[in-house]
């Protein structure tokens, strides 16, 4: 069975990078929270998107598109004044919280798993 090793070697060497992507944004965001930095936070917020959009599913026929809610979003995000620093706030983590709870979905947010090569293909409770 090497060639079954050799792919969760390979599964484990993928997700190591990718999941500390991803939580290297989320501390990001958290900094830039923390000191106020609006535009950072956003920028952040696309990045974390562009980690997250492989995972959504997309299904025409059955008319399921995980990726709407927080185009919307971004949408919406866009068309509120500079001004309202409260509403823009909320609009963002309102932003994150939607990514967030994809990421937890897929099992990616405290795994429940000792193995990180399992990581893609177990789902949290």
């Amino acid at each position: 069975m090497a060639g079954f090793e050799s792919r969760e070697t390979a599964a484990f060497n993928l997700a190591m990078p990718y999941l500390t992507r991803v939580n290297s944004i989320l501390n990001s965001n958290y900094t830039e929270f923390k000191i106020g930095n609006t535009r950072a936070f956003a920028i952040n917020l696309r990045q974390l998107y562009r980690e997250l959009i492989p995972w959504l599913i997309v299904d025409p026929i059955k008319k399921i598109d995980q990726r709407k809610p927080i185009i919307d979003s971004f949408e919406e995000l866009s068309k509120l004044s500079q001004k309202n620093k409260d509403k823009i706030w909320e609009k963002m983590e309102d932003i994150e919280n939607i990514m967030r709870s994809h990421f937890k979905a897929l099992g990616m947010l405290m795994p429940r798993v000792s193995d990180p090569r399992f990581l893609f293909g177990n789902k949290q409770k």
